[in-house]
């Protein structure tokens, strides 16, 4: 049987290539189609990069809280490819470090800055699986150094979800908890994000409040489209188009995705969602099973055909976010995928 697998990043375990190549290895004996892919977070940068023949640049930035560090860009001709996890992401923050208050998106708009001085004009920024949630003042403030260069540069944000700049389903209610907002904290720093609306709002006339996707990074999406007047796209869908997704799906009979972990943010634009809904669409009968970590879906959906948690029940979280052990989970629940598809 053909397989295409595409998947995303276990998050702080595996890399989008690392989970694909681990699925292969269970997969032995299948004609199998490894598809590393992003939604615009961890890894982005290196999937398209590869893709479209470019290189890696380093450059030395800060993280969220304000420490140095060498992050990684794309460069494809006059094209830069940018991920704002790989200068302002969770990850680099160990979790009895999260501080909402203080952490910055100051290093994405380092590296943006990066690039604009290297003569690049057409950057294409993925926002998400970062550690702020600053509105993307962070980010503006460095991007001042090259403030006069603006109008010279194309800006595409890429965006992981659908989730708006304030309110009940914006930035700081949904996603804030896993950066380390408090209860007690939502309200405040929604706050922040909503005068940050009304200092954005007079750049360009754009209001982030109105915008889908603007509360994708923290918000740092809105601000480089309010303020910047970046052009805003989904990122998974982005990504597929990019790497030609539905030509590899001809001939195919099953469709692995998966990301480290599943739930009702999933089903709002996260890549699994994205692939198993164009995966159906190319051809009805194409089977479609999500492998993840840890899957949250209690309430019925219907667009994978099974979702598989790799991780055995009461594993520890050091032990499951152990890279050589997720790698053997993943390659054993695909091989049991496929049984279980055969006997069906």
């Amino acid at each position: 049987m053909k397989t295409v697998i595409a998947t995303d990043s276990f998050k702080g375990c595996l890399s989008s290539a690392e989970a694909a190549a681990a699925v292969a290895e269970g997969l032995t004996g299948h004609d199998c189609v490894v598809l590393p892919v992003s939604d615009g977070g961890e890894g982005f940068a290196a999937i398209l990069t590869a893709a479209l023949g470019g290189s890696m640049v380093n450059a030395v930035v800060h993280d969220p809280l304000g420490r140095q560090l060498e992050a990684s860009y794309g460069i494809i001709g006059s094209t830069a490819v940018i991920e704002s996890a790989a200068a302002s992401g969770l990850t680099l923050i160990r979790p009895e470090e999260l501080d909402p208050l203080r952490a910055s998106s100051y290093g994405t708009g380092e590296l943006i800055s990066d690039a604009i001085r290297r003569g690049v004009r057409d950057i294409y920024v993925g926002f998400g699986g970062t550690g702020t949630n600053d509105g993307g003042e962070g980010m503006l403030e460095a991007l001042e150094a090259v403030r006069d260069l603006w109008q010279e540069c194309r800006f595409t944000a890429l965006c992981d979800v659908t989730a708006t700049f304030c309110g009940p389903e914006g930035a700081t209610a949904v996603y804030g908890p896993q950066k380390g907002v408090r209860p007690d904290q939502v309200g405040p720093l929604d706050a922040r994000l909503r005068a940050l609306a009304e200092r954005y709002r007079p750049v360009l006339g754009r209001d982030v409040l109105t915008q889908p996707g603007s509360g994708a990074a923290g918000g740092m999406a809105g601000a480089l489209w309010a303020v910047l007047g970046a052009d805003m796209k989904p990122g998974a869908d982005a990504v597929l188009d990019i790497l030609h997704f539905e030509d590899h799906l001809a001939g195919a009979g099953l469709v692995v995705t998966g990301e480290g972990r599943i739930d009702a943010q999933t089903l709002q634009g996260k890549l699994p969602a994205v692939v198993a809904r164009r995966a159906k669409a190319f051809s009805p009968t194409l089977r479609v099973i999500a492998l993840t970590g840890r899957n949250d879906l209690t309430a019925p959906q219907h667009l994978f055909d099974d979702i598989i948690q790799v991780t055995p029940p009461g594993t520890p979280p050091k032990t499951a976010l152990d890279p050589a052990f997720a790698r053997r989970m993943l390659s054993k629940a695909s091989a049991s995928a496929l049984t279980t598809l055969a006997n069906s």
